[in-house]
């Protein structure tokens, strides 16, 4: 075996030999020869070490980019539904309140018009009361105008500011402080209950 062995590297070491001398003879021949050896080697080298281990980088980098671009765009995406969110439900609630406000506003003027509607019922009552006759000297039996009332009993004449120089309103003065009033009341309700409006949405329990 050992022997087997000696052998084998003998012939293994003539056979490097011959080749390199060869190898040697072919550089020495033609100096194209040796830039062939010298660039082969690297071209080899490149292309079976430098070329793969760019490409693992150049995909590793890519990969990278593309992971990097897709969470991006996530953050992208996501910053764009939140705004689309919050802008729906800005308007959702602008609608609220713009709902809310209106039903004040018609519940309000609907209460003002039947209570100024019943003001002025009561106060036409209070005229007709008025012009009933209720001295029995206004008129007789047959239809006759009745006696005419003394002079001391005469209306007084109206002062300034149309009040009356006695202090008392007059029916239509009265009616028109009146309606006043009540005008300033419904005002007044309705700041109140617009005031009370909540234009801030609710927040989530």
């Amino acid at each position: 075996m050992w022997l087997g062995l000696k052998l084998f590297a003998a012939g293994a070491f003539e056979w490097l030999v011959r080749g390199l001398s060869a190898a040697g003879k072919w550089l020495a021949s033609d100096w194209r020869n040796l830039a062939v050896a010298i660039v082969f080697p690297a071209l080899l080298w490149s292309q079976l070490v430098t070329v793969p281990g760019l490409r693992a980088d150049l995909a590793e980098a890519e990969a990278g980019l593309a992971a990097e671009q897709a969470a991006h765009l996530g953050t992208v995406n996501a910053f764009l539904a939140a705004a689309k969110q919050a802008q729906a439900e800005a308007e959702a609630n602008a609608r609220r309140v713009a709902r809310e406000q209106e039903t004040i506003t018609d519940a309000i003027t609907s209460d003002y018009r039947s209570a100024l509607a019943g003001l002025r019922a009561r106060f036409d009552r209070l005229r007709a009361r008025n012009a009933a006759p209720s001295d029995p000297r206004h008129a007789d039996a047959a239809g006759l105008p009745g006696l005419p009332d003394s002079a001391g009993r005469a209306d007084a004449p109206a002062g300034e500011d149309r009040f009356p120089a006695g202090g008392a309103l007059g029916l239509d003065d009265a009616l028109i402080a009146s309606e006043q009033a009540l005008q300033l009341q419904a005002l007044i309700d309705w700041v109140k209950a617009q005031s009370a409006v909540r234009f801030v949405p609710e927040e989530p329990r």
